[in-house]
């Protein structure tokens, strides 16, 4: 069953031959409710790291761009987050939110593009999500020591890359491959999101792990659903696994769960 599910995966990241130009994210067009799931995931996804920002990042008119592969390029959690900070705080004026996910994207895809996608549009924060594809990837190796060096290094060079500039920080861990924590990827996945947090303790960036907060969210999954439940197939996200994301960027942004709860 799991290498059914590899090949179909592995499949689906090599099938995009190019990446669309980075677009802005809509706020009209956030799915109705999606927002307010936010209030209903957020007791399922452990309580806010005490590293977390205790002010907001963001300052009035400060553009934000986010770059990572198709969980990003689907673009429905920027979509989600940008509304919720126009819904909390109008007074920052913020520009639409540049959306330059790739679809099938490694961290080695991501740091070649990096200078004309992130830096070229001088941002005040970039969002980085990167790793599910790197796992897929690698899977069938042996060992995963190579790999996970050049994910690191890769990484590593995209935020010196934007503090260079001036450029806040803020790193996604890899969020799931499947919804069972026990398997293969899951376990492969651990690694390189213990990497992406590595990175982000030496390099001083805000870190949401969006890996442990699916997983905590998945114990909450109700008994009598047996497919997939905050994904859609295992890897992208269903509304609920959007909303996980949502509350994962909002607090690393410097949102306080008692503002996520007004979301609707």
């Amino acid at each position: 069953m799991w290498n059914n599910f590899l090949w179909i995966a592995v499949g689906m990241a090599l099938s995009v031959a190019a990446v669309p130009s980075p677009s802005s994210a809509d706020p009209q067009s956030t799915p109705a409710g999606e927002l307010s799931l936010s209030s209903q995931v957020l007791p399922w996804v452990g309580k806010s790291s005490a590293s977390l920002p205790c002010h907001l990042l963001l300052q009035k008119g400060g553009l934000v761009v986010a770059i990572g592969d198709s969980i990003t390029a689907k673009g429905n959690w920027l979509r989600s987050v940008e509304s919720a900070l126009s819904q909390l705080y109008p007074d920052l004026q913020l520009p639409q939110m540049i959306n330059a996910g790739g679809s099938g994207h490694t961290a080695k895809q991501l740091v070649d593009r990096f200078p004309r996608d992130v830096l070229d549009r001088n941002p005040a924060v970039v969002i980085l999500n990167v790793g599910i594809n790197d796992v897929l990837h690698a899977m069938a190796e042996p060992s995963q020591d190579a790999s996970l060096r050049v994910y690191r290094e890769h990484t590593a060079a995209m935020v010196d890359q934007a503090h260079a500039r001036g450029i806040k920080v803020i790193l996604l861990t890899p969020t799931l491959i499947e919804e069972d924590p026990e398997s293969k990827g899951n376990r492969i996945l651990a690694q390189y999101a213990d990497v992406m947090k590595s990175v982000g303790t030496e390099k001083k960036c805000d870190i949401a792990d969006l890996h442990a907060m699916f997983l905590e969210a998945l114990q909450h999954k109700p008994s009598e659903i047996k497919g997939d439940w905050i994904t859609s197939d295992g890897i992208h996200m269903s509304p609920l696994g959007n909303a996980v994301i949502q509350v994962g960027v909002l607090r690393a942004i410097g949102v306080p769960d008692v503002d996520i709860v007004k979301l609707k």
